[in-house]
Order: C-alpha cells, then structure tokens, then sequence
C-alpha cells in the first residue's frame, strides 16, 4: 500500500514531517494542486506554504485553494491573531467574535507576521482562490497533480508543531481518482476496502454526512478494543456508543488533552460522565491532542479531520481515512501506543468535574447552533 504516516513515536515536532511533505510535493507539482484548508494562520509555516504556491503559480501549476470563512474566527482570536489570505470580516462577524472570544484562553503571540499576507497569491491568474460561505467545512487535504494526497488533522499554523495529529500521504494515481470521486459522490462508501474516503458533505447544497454512521457501527462491532484520541469530544449518541462498548469488554482507552485550547469544559464534563457511568479508561496528555483518530480491535483506523463533537458529527463537512491496510494500521497504532504511555490515567471521576459549568453549556451551545 503506498501510504506513509507522516509521525512517528518518538517525535519531537508535530507537524515536521507532514509540513517537510507538503513543501516538497508543491517544489514537486507540474500541473495542478487542489488545497481544501480551514485554519491558514499568517504564521511561520503559513507564510512559507504560501510562498511555495506562489512560486508554483509562477511556473505555471494551477492553484485551487478552498478556504472555509468561519475558520477566520479561530484565526482572528487566537495566536498572533492574523489570517494568511485579506479579507476582512463583515461587523456582525466581529461582534460575534468579541462575544465568544472570552471563552477561548488566551494565548496571544505577538510577532511580525503580516496580516493578510497571501493577497499576491490569491491575486496571481493561476490562482483559484474560493471562499466556503454558509456552510462549515472542518476538510484538511492536499491533492498534488492527481497523485498524491496528503490529509489529516493538521491546520496550516506552526503550533500544530506541539500538538498531537495524525497526517498520511497516499502516493498513488487510482487512490486519487478514487478520493476525488468519493468527495463528488460519484462513487458510493466501500468500507470493505483496505482505505476509503468517508465524507461528510455539505458543499454545493449537499447533506451528506458519512462519519458518524460509520463511526458507531465500528464502535458496535469493537470486541476487543478501542483506542481513542481526540481533540473535542460531546457528541451524545457516540459517547453512549463509547460506553456500550465498554460494558461489553472492550477495553476503551480515551485520550484527551489535559488542558484543550478551545472547549476543555466541555470535553471535561463529557469525559466525567462517561467515567461515571462505564469502564472507560480516561487518559491526560501533556500534549494539547488535535489528532481525530479511532483504532479498533488493532485492525482497523478510523482518522482525519473528524472530532467526536457534536459539531463534527451533525454540521460540519469533514474527511475522514478508513484504514485496514495491516502496515498503515501498525504504524498508527505504534504511534498511538507511544502516545498513550506518556499519559496519566484518571482514575478518579471528581478530577473531571473541577470545569466550569456555565462555560460548558456555552461551548457545547456553540456547537448546536452552528455559529
């Protein structure tokens, strides 16, 4: 299977090896890259990214860039606070983000990144620069010349470099065709195929959503065991399916971040109520997880831009990789082993209940009305 995971268990810097692949496939590139993206901080990395594609433009490759708008917030409020591409939002987007901002921890960086960095990019002629409007699109991917594929979790922003994410690159022309024709439709879900693409689609007047049907149909078959590690959790129908598989005897291994950058009460309650209520096993990492990756029975992976919120399974448009390639499923189930050692088990539910409760409903309510 040409596939590579681009971590590794002893990794140092998150995001090396996914943003060392993608520099190199744009060098690379001839005729066309496809970029689907949510966050594209004007950052380090996001400024070098950039710069690569303008050099693509300027020898003649063909640029088509997806940019989901609502992502802009994460972009405005957090970090350095400065989005790659100009465009400025609308007063009704900035009074909303003065609301909500206070729900976010503060994690400001100053540095001398321009804002709106990308508008010689977007203004090249071999640029096709779309904004998503009106829908979430949550999709990260990276189509090189209809071969190589590179997709996962991680955001264009350097502080995935301390994160915990999972990114693979496809180097093959047939899984290409077959990604693209997946995300069009064309092709129906195969999940008896060694990797699949499994959407949610809300593009183009489209409801399709993929991820969590499947999700809790693998959930239901997991005998064995369940590793989970994921960045949000709080949908309700997937923890219940959660803990249904422990009280069978699985053994569930829930890994979370100890301290979340965005919806920690939330997480925290979700997570105490599944330790109450099941034999889950509930990990800490010191590592903020930004990784959207299930692992059944060790044969099976289920990864890619998807929390298990309540935002991912029901609004947003995501893209997910089914895996049962036995070398692919070793190589993340190395890496997640790895993750799991250097965790502390919680092994008392009243250490999940210290979040604060307001705050949760808030950051859960965020979620349900699509904002």
């Amino acid at each position: 299977m040409p596939a590579t995971l681009l971590h590794d268990p002893d990794e140092q810097d998150g995001a090396a090896a996914a943003f060392d692949t993608v520099l190199r496939l744009i060098g690379e590139a001839r005729q066309e890259i496809a970029i689907h993206m949510y966050v594209w901080r004007s950052d380090e990395i996001g400024n070098r990214v950039g710069h690569a594609l303008l050099e693509a433009a300027r020898r003649g490759v063909k640029v088509r860039i997806l940019k989901d708008s609502g992502a802009m917030m994460y972009e405005r409020i957090e970090m350095n606070r400065k989005s790659f591409f100009p465009r400025e939002p609308s007063a009704g987007r900035r009074l909303w983000w003065k609301t909500i901002s206070p729900t976010f921890p503060d994690t400001f960086l100053e540095d001398e990144f321009q804002n709106g960095a990308g508008a010689e990019l977007a203004a090249h002629p071999n640029t096709e620069l779309t904004w998503v409007e009106g829908v979430h699109t949550h999709t990260k991917y990276y189509l090189f010349d209809r071969r190589h594929l590179v997709t996962g979790s991680i955001n264009i922003e350097d502080r995935h470099r301390r994160y915990f994410d999972y990114m693979v690159h496809l180097d093959c022309p047939e899984l290409a065709a077959r990604f693209l024709a997946r995300e069009s439709g064309a092709e129906p879900l195969d999940p008896g195929r060694e990797v699949e693409f499994v959407f949610n689609q809300t593009m183009n007047g489209e409801s399709r959503f993929e991820i969590k049907p499947l999700l809790l149909e693998l959930l239901a078959g997991a005998r064995e065991e369940v590793h989970i590690e994921v960045a949000y959790i709080g949908d309700p129908e997937v923890d219940a399916a959660i803990a249904a598989a422990a009280h069978r005897g699985a053994a569930v291994h829930l890994l979370l971040s100890e301290k979340a950058n965005i919806g920690n009460d939330n997480n925290h309650r979700a997570a105490e109520r599944l330790l109450r209520s099941s034999p889950v096993q509930v990990y800490f990492t010191p590592r903020m997880i930004h990784a959207k990756m299930l692992a059944f029975d060790r044969q099976t992976v289920f990864s890619g831009s998807a929390n298990l919120s309540i935002f991912s399974m029901r609004n947003s448009a995501e893209l997910n990789l089914l895996a049962r390639d036995p070398q692919l499923v070793a190589d993340f189930l190395a890496v997640a082993d790895a993750r799991r050692a250097a965790s502390r088990r919680i092994e008392d539910a009243a250490e999940l209940s210290r979040y604060n409760k307001p705050l949760a409903y808030l950051q859960e309510l965020h979620q349900k009305l699509k904002l």
